[in-house]
């Protein structure tokens, strides 16, 4: 599958996903604007996070989905550490909040190998990963809390690019099915300081990058 040269149309078109939107909403507006009646996205991001959000329109490249789906992505994200939501974001209620210091510099470059390579993780709470056929927010919506299935994931790199307390910026590269919220509570927990995301960017899906990809409100226009 080769990326679109016009803005809409028929094959895999790469969208740079603006904040505050859906990626169901995003395949809706392109769905209306193309007029095709088979559309959907090689990976969901949330609403929250910005990047590329792989497209695919008509039959034959719907069915070809789960490729993107499987590939390895790459994503930049800032961790604010002193406090931790429920849903691991900035859209989240605080559950909990540190008291003492600021973790330095070096503890932050000290833990990084420890997640890297295949490691366990536990997806975030509210997230579309089904529970006896619900998905883990409808519990959470509710209250309940649910015994949420751990499973391994593969980090293939991980860099810290900045520190500006209280806030750290990474960069990191992953297999699929990776949770960055739950990566960033992780993070936060091993260093003795709860953290959560208050920036997310995805800006690769395979051999696909951000650069490549459309900005939705100039797709708009067409």
């Amino acid at each position: 599958m080769e990326p679109l040269t016009e803005p809409v149309g028929a094959g895999l078109l790469l969208v740079d996903k603006p904040v505050g939107m859906s990626s169901a909403r995003v395949v809706s507006v392109i769905k209306r604007l193309s007029g095709a009646s088979k559309v959907g996205h090689g990976g969901t991001l949330d609403p929250f996070a910005s990047g590329l959000l792989p497209v695919l329109i008509g039959r034959q490249f719907t069915r070809e989905a789960g490729t993107l789906l499987e590939g390895d992505k790459e994503y930049e994200f800032t961790l604010r550490l002193g406090s931790e939501t429920d849903t691991g974001d900035l859209t989240g209620r605080v559950a909990e909040v540190h008291r003492g210091p600021l973790p330095e510099l070096g503890d932050l470059e000290s833990i990084l190998g420890g997640f890297t390579g295949r490691i366990t993780q536990e997806p975030p709470a509210f997230s579309a990963l089904k529970l006896d056929g619900r998905p883990l927010y409808w519990y959470a919506r509710r209250g309940m809390d649910v015994k949420k299935p751990a499973r391994d994931v593969v980090i293939h790199r991980l860099e810290l690019v900045e520190y500006l307390p209280p806030d750290a910026r990474f960069v990191v590269a992953c297999g699929k099915g990776t949770y960055i919220r739950s990566l960033g509570c992780d993070l936060g927990r091993s260093l003795g300081c709860p953290g959560h995301l208050v920036a997310l960017r995805r800006t690769a899906v395979g051999p696909y990058r951000v650069e490549q990809a459309h900005p939705l409100w100039r797709l708009a226009r067409f």
